[in-house]
């Protein structure tokens, strides 16, 4: 509150104005004792409009001058931040404005300014590879099932080929719908400024739950569960954290050969709950572990199956949200691991 009641610009502009009617009481107080000493005012004096003349000139003068200094020194800023905020409102947001100015609060203003369009430039950049990308996701699929649509209008075609194509449309279509449903959660958790809703449940029952739901994927490829997981008792928002699992998870059976092996457990520290979820799949370069967690972001081998590349981003950001943290190891050809480690709130043990 005293800060902004002693703001510098106010003290600057108050010493101004007290200053300039310092000098203007002066130079009056100055020409008055000089007309009184020389009797221009005088019944004697032909010219006795000449003193008042020039006094009015000069009160002209000093005006103007006052009014000049204060414009260059207060207004001019305002003026330039005023058309620097129009370039911005028509889509310019490669304006700068100089914060080297001698008023601090100037110098914050236009400091302030340029983070503000520096903030905007990056949003749009983003918005616009955003676009680009959803763009992209979409085309592959799309162009799929135009494909598949025009090879089912072929009069000599075998009901084996049809099933084969409706087959094709059908996982088409199941990938469009997947996209825009992972789309859609990344941006509402990124928008989201509420705190998450939070209640106890158990957490190695909710993996068992998402293993359960993909049975029939596991199944088909015969893949083995070894399994450790203890009863774990969590804080949290269920709901998200079901999204966390089935992601790893599906990821895990995407890239496992046939018939190998899953691992995943639960250890529990004192103020974390770290959950790893192994695979004996394809694996990943140490150069690609850094760029999973980016949005549609697919390494090479990730191409030999269905992905959108939004999957691990969600995850992040859901265990951002918990304050918790994800780290992968991998080895081409060899497997890979997902730690998640989420904090455990012992207030609300």
């Amino acid at each position: 509150m005293r800060k902004k009641l002693y703001s510098q610009l106010w003290i600057y502009f108050a010493c101004i104005i007290f200053l300039m009617m310092l000098l203007v009481l002066t130079i009056f107080i100055f020409l008055l004792l000089l007309i009184n000493h020389y009797e221009f005012l005088s019944a004697e004096r032909n010219n006795q409009f000449f003193p008042l003349g020039f006094i009015s000139l000069l009160s002209l003068v000093i005006g103007a001058g006052v009014s000049l200094f204060v414009g260059k020194r207060i207004l001019q800023p305002i003026a330039n931040l005023r058309k620097a905020m129009n370039q911005v409102s028509q889509g310019d947001f490669s304006i700068a404005l100089d914060d080297q100015q001698k008023v601090h609060e100037v110098a914050q203003l236009y400091h302030d300014f340029n983070l503000m369009v520096r903030g905007l430039n990056s949003i749009e950049m983003l918005q616009n590879n955003f676009v680009s990308d959803v763009s992209h996701e979409f085309k592959t699929p799309i162009a799929t099932i135009q494909g598949y649509v025009q090879l089912l209008q072929a009069e000599d075609l075998s009901e084996v080929e049809r099933q084969d194509y409706l087959r094709r449309i059908q996982d088409g279509t199941r990938q469009l719908s997947q996209l825009t449903e992972n789309i859609l959660k990344l941006t509402k958790l990124e928008n989201q400024e509420l705190g998450l809703e939070k209640q106890h449940f158990r957490l190695d029952e909710q993996l068992r739950q998402v293993i359960l739901f993909l049975q029939p994927r596991w199944e088909n490829q015969g893949i083995n569960w070894q399994l450790d997981l203890i009863n774990t008792d969590y804080f949290g928002n269920e709901e998200l954290l079901y999204q966390v699992w089935l992601n790893l998870i599906d990821n895990a059976l995407k890239y496992s050969q046939e018939n190998t092996t899953i691992i995943i457990s639960i250890k529990v520290l004192p103020d974390t709950v770290i959950v790893a979820i192994s695979d004996q799949g394809v694996g990943m370069a140490e150069k690609t572990i850094p760029k999973i967690f980016d949005k549609f972001y697919q390494n090479d081998t990730s191409r030999q199956s269905k992905g959108n590349g939004l999957g691990l981003a969600l995850v992040q950001k859901i265990v951002a949200l918990h304050d918790g943290k994800v780290k992968v190891t991998s080895q081409l050809n060899v497997g890979t691991t997902f730690k998640v480690y989420l904090p455990l709130d012992t207030k609300k043990s």
